[in-house]
């Protein structure tokens, strides 16, 4: 038992690193779309 709760805390550790490796980029890319969006209509207005 103690086994299966120590691998499910690895595989639990290893997803938040996966996901936060995910995260980072897709809020880096959101960032510069939404800047961009936000220039452009200040620029055209």
């Amino acid at each position: 038992m103690k086994t299966l709760i120590d691998g499910t805390r690895g595989v639990s550790l290893f997803l938040q690193l996966n996901m936060d490796r995910f995260l980072v980029p897709l809020l880096i890319v959101a960032a510069l779309f939404l800047g961009g969006m936000i220039f452009s209509y200040t620029a055209e207005y």
